[in-house]
């Protein structure tokens, strides 16, 4: 097995040129300019398996992979020119036929200035750098860009994606400190979960722009050293979603939030005229009340049965407008309440067997309730109103049977449960749910359920106050109302109440209303701008015995009390009136006459009330509309209890 050259020197050193590539570990043959294989030595033979004597004088092309053919010749001619192409990686063709993966390095043969041909010099690619080319084609695969940082903390390491990340060739990036492109620098630290709200890492590019971008480090110790490997993924789309989420969230937290203040001024709007409206219609049906009691005590007076039975139905009437009238007050925030601290569990044990009576037997009630539960601030007697308007609202939901549930819990509510809810602040607060298992409620349904007179019951079995009755309260308590109902699956009711440290009071029984003695004989200024109602006030003060006089309005009243020589005991007035309000009348009048009494009367009292709807210090109330017998016993309490 010989070895083809093309040197015929006599001096010695061409055989010592031959001995040394026979005998080289390399693989070593060359290439005439004709692109024949001229030469071929004992490596060349054992590694692609062609013996000399058939290979040497045969195209080169014959080892060559055909889609590099033309690439072999472009390098010849580099080679033609004085180039040298070291340690790049191609394939040659075995004899056998399978092709082996090479490392060549290829070089001019030059002779007395005269090109003679090329010389190849190839090595069979070993596991190792088998294993390298994988890694290197692992990391040109990767969707990310790759970068080694040595302990220098410059880069030894880069792949194709890196290029396109940074915008600079791999030449360019090679060598280069790693702190140069990424702010902040690397740090050994493991990768952590990555924070949405935290600002990202910068990469920058070569044109000085930067793209955000998430980097995880990890460690691989090397014979060279240590090298901390970097996988930098470019997250421009993340950021610009989670910024247009942020956005969508901002948004939809602000029409929330516009939603919830746009219902709560529509709500208060309403309950400004619910207001006005009870105002009016309670001086009606205070006049109307009083002259069927009028009307009932003359004719039993006189016999007449039948007379006073129609007039007891006027009064009965009378009473359910109301009723009405307060609940119309209840959801405008201006009915007078009592409020006591108290525990939600012992209104809810107190009423719950007149509740069951009252959803029937085919509904199952269920009442769980939390122990050591914190007071709230509330009118008990409201409260059970609540709890009666959601149950009689569930049992019209649930006509063929269901379930009902009521459970209550304390809650620490935080900035985020509050958000979008205007009337809620953090703290903590007592919850009170109320659920069943009936029809629920549409969106549109839900969205105006709190409006006064909205009913989606038939005509003649609602009056639509219910839940604008249950609103009114719990805000007026200081508290939040949500609805939650899903068509088909049932409604939920979810009341927050906030807690109060003051132990829970206990109750005083009202004593039943009852006629007034008539020991005392007074004289009252009665101030009412209704004229009915005015003749009303007069028959009914006159009747009972006291000196009466009585004005229409401030004015006239404080020309009447400077006017009269008598003694004047008593200021009885409305108080919402035109010219001059009851209260501003109270005022003026004490300067007149500093030794009488007040008692304001209304049915609209939100000038004289402090907050939470209780009465300011040192006024006294009578409430719209009034029967004789409380009208007399209020002016009796007043009296007696400022002697």
């Amino acid at each position: 097995m010989g070895v083809t050259h093309g040197s015929t020197r006599p001096d010695g050193r061409v055989h010592l040129l031959d001995a040394v590539v026979r005998s080289a570990h390399d693989a070593i043959w060359t290439v005439a300019p004709d692109f024949t294989i001229s030469s071929w030595n004992p490596a060349a033979e054992a590694l692609l398996g062609w013996p000399a004597a058939e290979i040497v004088g045969r195209s080169a092309d014959l080892i060559v992979p055909p889609d590099r053919r033309g690439d072999q010749r472009e390098m010849l001619t580099l080679l033609a020119a004085g180039a040298r192409l070291e340690r790049f990686r191609s394939q040659r063709r075995h004899h056998d036929g399978h092709w082996v993966l090479v490392t060549l390095t290829m070089s001019p043969v030059v002779e007395d200035d005269e090109l003679i041909g090329f010389a190849v010099i190839a090595r069979a690619v070993g596991h190792r750098e088998r294993l390298e080319s994988s890694l290197q084609a692992l990391l040109e695969a990767a969707p990310d860009a790759f970068v080694g940082v040595g302990d220098d903390g410059r880069i030894v390491l880069s792949n194709t994606q890196a290029e396109q990340l940074f915008g600079q060739a791999r030449d360019g990036l090679i060598g280069r400190p790693v702190a140069d492109l990424l702010v902040p620098p690397l740090t050994d630290e493991p990768a952590a979960v990555p924070d949405p709200e935290a600002a990202p890492t910068l990469a920058r590019r070569l044109d000085g722009t930067t793209v955000p971008v998430e980097v995880s480090v990890s460690l691989l110790p090397t014979d060279e050293g240590r090298v901390r490997c970097a996988v930098i993924r470019d997250i421009t789309e993340r950021v610009r979603a989670q910024e247009g989420l942020r956005q969508l969230r901002a948004e939809a937290d602000r029409a929330r939030v516009d939603a919830q203040l746009q219902r709560t001024q529509r709500l208060e709007g309403l309950g400004q005229l619910a207001g006005g409206v009870a105002h009016d219609f309670n001086n009606l049906i205070a006049v109307i009340a009083n002259y069927a009691t009028f009307i009932a005590e003359s004719a039993q007076e006189a016999g007449l049965d039948e007379i006073a039975g129609d007039a007891a139905q006027i009064t009965k009437a009378a009473q359910r407008g109301a009723d009405l009238t307060h609940q119309l007050l209840a959801f405008a925030r201006r009915e007078v309440v009592r409020p006591r601290p108290l525990d939600l569990n012992d209104v809810v044990t107190d009423i719950e067997q007149m509740l069951r009576r009252s959803i029937g037997e085919h509904i199952t009630l269920a009442v769980r309730l939390q122990t050591d539960l914190p007071a709230v601030t509330a009118d008990p007697g409201q409260i059970d109103q609540v709890l009666v308007n959601l149950a009689v609202n569930a049992r019209d939901a649930m006509p063929r049977g269901g379930d009902l549930t009521i459970e209550t819990e304390s809650l620490e509510v935080d900035s985020d449960y509050a958000s979008g809810r205007p009337n809620l602040r953090p703290g903590s607060y007592v919850r009170l749910r109320v659920s069943d298992t009936g029809t629920g409620m549409p969106p549109e349904v839900i969205e105006r359920a709190f409006e006064p007179f909205y009913t989606t019951k038939p005509a003649g079995q609602g009056t639509g106050l219910g839940l604008a009755t249950v609103y009114g309260i719990v805000t007026a308590a200081g508290g939040d109302l949500n609805i939650y109902s899903e068509q088909g699956m049932g409604t939920t009711f979810t009341i927050l109440l906030p807690t109060t440290d003051a132990q829970p009071a206990v109750a005083v029984p009202a004593e039943p209303e009852a006629a007034p003695g008539n020991d005392r004989r007074v004289t009252i200024l009665a101030v009412e701008d209704e004229a009915a109602l005015r003749g009303v006030l007069d028959r009914i003060l006159r009747g009972a015995g006291h000196e009466v006089l009585i004005a229409a309005d401030g004015p006239s009243a404080l020309a009447l009390a400077e006017a009269y020589e008598g003694r004047i005991d008593l200021l009885l007035t409305d108080v919402v009136m035109p010219h001059m309000l009851g209260r501003d009348l109270a005022e003026r009048f004490a300067e007149v006459r500093p030794a009488a009494k007040v008692l304001f009367m209304s049915g609209y009292a939100r000038p004289v009330l402090a907050s939470q709807g209780t009465l300011a210090p040192g006024v006294t109330l009578v409430e719209k509309p009034f029967s004789k017998n409380q009208l007399l016993t209020a002016i009796q309490q007043v009296l007696d209890a400022q002697l």
